[in-house]
């Protein structure tokens, strides 16, 4: 508190005075918020880096704790482009522009569609086949949502789990044929999150109306069943009416929790089942399949 019995900071947000032109009395520009300075720092979504300006870093607290040299994102831009270029694996760039999303959203999305010639060869195929492979070893924090066949009859209390309300494009996958690869099971994730990397890049979907998921209802690759590092459910693949009813089950929650109009994207569903789908639901939803209308067509 200060002399006038006015608290100074709230958390970790000083309360910035300013002159009222209109009064000439002093007024305050930060406003009470559950999101702290140290949020700023520690959310990718609102992290900028060395991009926050004097003001910024002095409203929120956090002044002092980046460096005092101010960028813009232009700078940015380039010093990460000049740091990805330093890798000649793909697989080391891949590792690269997943870090970066980690840390920095909207940076991550600047050099992205600002470089989509150069880098969709990286975020997507072929480097991201070779991710896959490796993604339970490599795997650092969700990028997406795992629903298992075990939620079967709660699929829609997962759904709710994901914090964005407004969802309007999903990509979904159940790894049985990712790419020319094969059955990868839980580690196709890296499928989804590529593929709406890439509508966010090119189509300017915002990320938060993105949503990567992967249907997890097994794997018949017994080297990934032995492997200690594979993230996904140890046993062969559940099928038949059990995983129709699923995957109905899935469709039905998406409507539920996002609307009618929601994009549900196929992709790398075994052909078997891929068909099936494209002709059991084009009518009833807003359902794509890219590997059959998109990259087959």
């Amino acid at each position: 508190m200060n002399q006038n019995g006015q608290m100074d900071r709230l958390g970790a947000r000083p309360l910035i005075r300013r002159q009222s032109c209109a009064q000439g009395t002093e007024s305050f520009s930060v406003v009470p918020s559950q999101v702290s300075g140290m949020d700023y720092l520690r959310d990718p979504k609102l992290f900028k880096g060395m991009a926050f300006s004097l003001e910024e870093r002095q409203t929120l607290g956090i002044h002092g704790l980046l460096p005092p040299r101010i960028k813009t994102q232009e700078e940015m831009a380039e010093h990460s482009m000049r740091n990805l270029r330093r890798f000649d694996d793909p697989l080391n760039k891949y590792m690269f522009m997943a870090d970066l999303l980690e840390r920095n959203e909207k940076l991550f999305y600047k050099v992205l569609s600002e470089n989509t010639e150069e880098l969709m060869p990286i975020v997507y195929t072929p480097t991201v086949g070779l991710a896959c492979q490796k993604f339970g070893l490599a795997f650092k924090r969700p990028k997406g949502l795992f629903i298992t066949i075990h939620d079967a009859g709660h699929v829609y209390e997962v759904l709710k789990n994901w914090p964005e309300q407004d969802v309007r494009c999903i990509v979904v996958t159940d790894g049985e044929r990712i790419l020319g690869l094969g059955d990868l099971g839980a580690q196709g994730m890296g499928i989804p999150v590529g593929k709406l990397a890439l509508n966010t890049a090119i189509a300017g979907i915002p990320p938060s109306q993105t949503l990567p998921i992967t249907l997890d209802v097994g794997t018949n690759r017994q080297e990934l069943l032995d492997d200690v590092d594979y993230i996904g459910l140890r046993h062969k693949r559940v099928t038949g009416q059990e995983y129709d009813d699923f995957i109905d089950e899935f469709m039905q929650a998406v409507v539920r929790r996002y609307g009618q109009n929601t994009l549900i994207q196929f992709e790398d569903f075994g052909n078997h089942n891929a068909f099936r789908f494209l002709e059991k639901y084009r009518d009833k939803y807003c359902t794509f399949n890219d590997d059959i209308q998109g990259t087959a067509s």
